[in-house]
């Protein structure tokens, strides 16, 4: 990372013009250099902004819409386990050669191939053998996706799913016709979203020309896209207001105060379920879970974090659940709970990821100091670099840890997977029928009154046992110059450049 922020001061301080306000470029960061570019291969958000612009789906997702036809025209229920999805006509792979079911079938399959690993292959285990191939316990040919014709697909499903044609707006699942390394070879990786990357230059940058094989937006006006790696969110300040940036994906929240009146601002309500965990030391420790969640004063680390939604309470939509389901600050009650434990565990440590920038870092160290005043006793906080802190957490999770959970749809069943007993992202290691039974039941439900019933069941289940403490709704502060339109950003914090035009002035 370090070697990414250098690089960029280098060309700054050096060259001068090479990171200079350049007509016509759109240019944004990445906190990381991405260490894959297969969509396949995927288990976070941590790139989404370049997939969202290789690659797209059936459909994409839009606030005020909901799911709008993308590579896809419609798809349609033929009972409760069948779907038929039909393509849009003269698609085409960004090297002018045709795209149909064909492709997207055996994408499907490759993901399912147990041999690949895909890290979210989950997504597809409602089809019908989906799982059993996964597992090779049959053949791939036996999973329950047809091809009638080179523009239809045909699912068929092992149980209900209701959230399918949200799963199909994921890039994550996206057909590909090939795969490229990171690095100067990526240009020649074939997509089928809005751009095509045209240069990679390790440890700087990622260059993007307009893919002009994708109808969806303006081909023809599209501006080239820089994607420069840069870890902290300071540095990536410093530039955009130097104009050698034209959106900034992350304004800390130590700043909003000063630039939320300017023309330039964005605040953006984003679908999100971040959390602080409790990991397995305090598995068999209810009342320090208790204790711990009882002695924060929410309305303050409200103000730390600038926020809207109130720490302590679930980060999703309020229309999604029946009833508020927050913490509310009770030093006693929370003294009574941790003397109640004659057992704690010694040396608690509460972990969090150098991704999460300052915010992170001001959040834990204010935590830190509510416990040792509110309950005498003190936390040691460790910072991991992300990829560090991804692998402790799948290994070793520590006794208390910060996790976003950004979901792959916008639905309840999406954030409530998180926790499920087979999923890899389930850092609690909370295994319990009770929850699994009504995660399943919310999985197949079709009902938007039972859906609200059920997610409010779920996240109930979680936070009266204390297992997290939630961090409330969450809003992203952005900044993007004026010199830009057409771009769209949606509360799934997906980024869509099919319409990007740049506007002489």
């Amino acid at each position: 990372m370090m070697k990414a922020i250098t690089t960029v001061f280098f060309l700054i301080v050096v060259s001068g013009t090479a990171l200079g306000q350049t007509a016509g470029i759109f240019r944004l960061h990445l906190a990381n250099e991405p260490a894959n570019i297969d969509p396949h291969q995927q288990k976070s958000s941590v790139s989404s902004y370049l997939l969202q612009a290789l690659y797209r789906n059936i459909f994409s997702y839009d606030d005020s819409k909901g799911l709008i036809p993308d590579l896809g025209e419609s798809c349609k229920r033929d009972g409760a386990l069948i779907l038929v999805c039909k393509l849009k006509k003269d698609l085409k792979w960004s090297d002018g050669s045709v795209l149909n079911a064909q492709d997207f079938l055996k994408s499907y399959q490759r993901i399912l191939d147990p041999k690949n690993n895909s890290p979210r292959a989950d997504l597809l285990f409602k089809i019908k053998n989906a799982p059993a191939i996964y597992k090779g316990q049959k053949k791939i040919e036996s999973l329950g996706i047809t091809v009638p014709d080179v523009l239809t697909l045909r699912f068929e499903f092992e149980e209900k799913d209701p959230d399918f044609e949200y799963i199909l707006s994921s890039s994550l699942l996206s057909p590909i016709k090939n795969t490229e390394s990171p690095g100067p070879d990526a240009k020649k990786l074939i997509t089928n979203g809005p751009y095509k990357i045209t240069e990679w230059i390790p440890g700087q940058k990622i260059v993007l020309g307009s893919n002009s094989a994708y109808a969806n937006g303006n081909p023809r006006k599209r501006p080239p896209v820089e994607m420069l790696f840069i870890s902290e969110d300071s540095v990536a300040l410093q530039l955009y207001e130097k104009n050698q940036l034209s959106f900034l994906r992350r304004l800390p929240t130590l700043y909003v105060p000063k630039f939320k009146k300017r023309a330039d601002f964005l605040w953006l309500p984003v679908i999100r379920f971040d959390y602080f965990g409790f990991g397995p030391a305090l598995k068999d420790h209810p009342k320090i879970r208790e204790a711990l969640a009882l002695s924060l004063n929410y309305p303050e680390m409200q103000k730390i974090y600038s926020s809207e939604g109130t720490p302590g309470c679930p980060g999703v939509p309020r229309s999604w659940i029946d009833e508020d389901l927050c913490f509310k600050m009770d030093v006693k009650k929370a003294k009574a709970a941790w003397s109640e434990d004659k057992s704690k565990p010694m040396d608690l440590k509460l972990m969090y990821s150098s991704q999460g920038g300052d915010d992170h870092r001001r959040g834990t160290e204010w935590m830190q100091s509510q416990w040792k005043q509110n309950l005498g006793f003190d936390l040691q906080i460790l910072l991991r670099e992300n990829k560090v802190y991804l692998s402790e957490l799948q290994q070793n999770p520590p006794a208390i840890f910060r996790k976003g959970v950004a979901p792959d749809r916008p639905t309840c069943l999406a954030v409530l997977e998180t926790f499920a007993d087979w999923s890899p992202e389930n850092y609690i290691q909370m295994k319990d029928p009770e929850f699994q039974s009504n995660l399943k039941a919310l999985g197949e439900s079709s009902s938007e009154s039972e859906k609200k019933k059920l997610c409010t069941q779920g996240i109930k289940y979680l936070t009266d046992r204390f297992w997290i403490i939630p961090t409330g709704s969450i809003h992203f502060a952005m900044l993007a110059k004026t010199n830009f339109k057409g771009w769209k950003i949606n509360s799934m914090n997906q980024l869509d450049l099919s319409a990007l035009e740049f506007i002489q002035k």
